[in-house]
């Protein structure tokens, strides 16, 4: 790995600029799940830069402010805990006086020039800290919000709590998506607002940018601060110390690389949850964002393969072999076609005729592993072979499939292996069933027991395979 390079400042004491007080900082405005934590240890792996847990000085600023104001008897702001909307020149310089107190000294001891502070909601705060900091600059984080939002639910399995979130599920009971996409709303208008009121101070980062080319981002992030660079900072981030105690990410600790696997991981979010108003707005935002937009197609097979619309000079992934898991796929399907006998036919006399789609989404924009499956001929294609076609079929002229079920090849492998059940994965969103006319409930549930018969799993019914044979466990393959 490559030494990090140290930038030259040439006469400057340690966290000083020529002024000899503390140069203005830089300020991350993010948002909750959003990859603010591993932003935040880049930024303090540079030899030159500090940016410690979570401080919430932003907040601290506004909260000296109305005190400040308060004394001084200038106006207060009609809503509690906003900045006052004239703050004397008196407050703002004290105010200053008590940060550069704080932050100079742990420059010093860190031995590092210039603070940077990740604090989530900062950007209400932004007006504010341009005053008190006429040169502070701000990084600007963004996450595609489905990914956010599963990220989020990860995050606050038993219920939504921390990253700013309680608010919003006050606000939406029993919808936890609601409340988390009227939050990634929120928090991203508030940070575009700043973008627009000060273009010159705002470097935009998205954290799918950020995990596949952590270096390539970090030299233009490093190259808007004016700091030097610091090649192979992706790799020294889990090799230095950093600060641990305070909120951030709680998986970070024990991870050894950036990695981009957590990108696309949000095919199970239903997007029906997010009431139409909302999901416009949010719309507008990835548009101007340069990432693809929400719709009913979300979690089907026919999502887009990326979250990213544009990839501002960023490596994009190439479309990769399929998974392990879509072999054991497909031989379990092809087995099935090959168990189907007349006492199939009959109890599934209307599915006989259809044609459905099996497809394997895979995270991280590197594509689709997807088979038709035609009933009325028995047999089984697969959309990646070369010259891969439906059979013809006189009563299908275009070939189109009547439903079809997708899922990552994570939750296949264990639907398959008998580790999760396929009811449980369908509930979950795991696996999706997608109706491509209008056949109701029974039908549904009649092509999803087909399904299962295919597959080999065991039913109420039967407890066994298509021929009354036990199925062997996936390890016995």
């Amino acid at each position: 790995m490559e030494q990090l390079n140290s930038a030259i400042v040439p006469d400057l004491d340690v966290g000083r600029g020529l002024n000899g007080r503390p140069m203005d900082p830089v300020f991350v405005l993010c948002m909750g799940r959003s990859g603010s934590t591993l932003l935040r240890l880049i930024l303090d792996t540079h030899p030159d830069l500090a940016c410690p847990p979570e401080t919430n000085i932003p907040a601290l600023c506004t909260q000296l402010a109305v005190v400040w104001s308060l004394i001084e008897g200038a106006p207060l702001s009609l809503e509690r805990g906003d900045a006052p909307p004239a703050i004397p020149d008196a407050a703002i310089a004290g105010i200053r006086q008590t940060m550069d107190l704080m932050t100079a000294p742990y420059l010093a001891r860190r031995g590092k020039r210039l603070y940077c502070d990740k604090s989530l909601g900062t950007a209400r705060y932004a007006e504010l800290l341009t005053r008190i900091y006429p040169n502070a600059r701000f990084i600007c984080l963004f996450r595609h919000p489905m990914d956010m939002i599963s990220s989020g639910i990860e995050a606050c399995p038993w219920g939504l709590n921390g990253y700013g979130f309680d608010q919003y599920i006050a606000g939406s009971p029993g919808n936890t998506v609601m409340a988390l996409a009227r939050y990634w709303n929120d928090q991203a208008h508030e940070i575009v607002a700043v973008e627009e009121q000060h273009p010159d101070k705002c470097y935009r980062v998205r954290y799918e940018d950020m995990v596949r080319d952590p270096e390539h981002v970090a030299a233009g992030i490093f190259d808007f601060i004016g700091v030097g660079q610091a090649p192979g900072i992706a790799e020294a981030v889990f090799t230095r110390d950093h600060e641990r105690f305070g909120p951030a990410d709680h998986k970070i600790w024990y991870t050894g690389e950036i990695s981009p696997e957590s990108i696309g991981r949000s095919d199970s979010v239903p997007v029906g949850l997010i009431p139409p108003p909302i999901l416009e707005s949010i719309n507008g935002l990835l548009d101007k964002l340069g990432y693809v937009t929400i719709d009913e197609k979300w979690g089907t097979a026919d999502m887009p393969a990326t979250l990213l619309a544009s990839a501002d000079g960023v490596k994009v992934p190439e479309r990769s072999a399929p998974p392990p898991e879509a072999a054991v796929l497909a031989e379990r399907l092809a087995a099935g076609l090959t168990r189907l006998d007349s006492a199939c036919s009959a109890r599934w006399q209307a599915q006989m005729a259809e044609i459905f789609t099996v497809a394997i989404r895979q995270p991280n924009g590197v594509g689709l592993v997807s088979w038709h499956v035609d009933l009325g001929t028995n047999t089984l294609a697969s959309d990646d072979q070369p010259g891969a076609a439906v059979p013809d079929r006189p009563d299908n002229d275009d070939g189109d499939a009547n439903w079809s079920i997708v899922g990552a090849a994570r939750s296949w492998l264990e639907v398959i292996d008998g580790r999760m059940n396929l009811s449980t994965a369908l509930r979950r969103n795991e696996l999706r069933y997608c109706d491509f006319g209008d056949s109701g409930f029974f039908v549904a549930e009649a092509r999803i027991a087909l399904l299962a018969a295919l597959l080999g799993l065991p039913s109420v019914t039967d407890n066994t395979a298509v021929t009354g044979e036990q199925v062997p466990a996936l390890a016995d393959l």
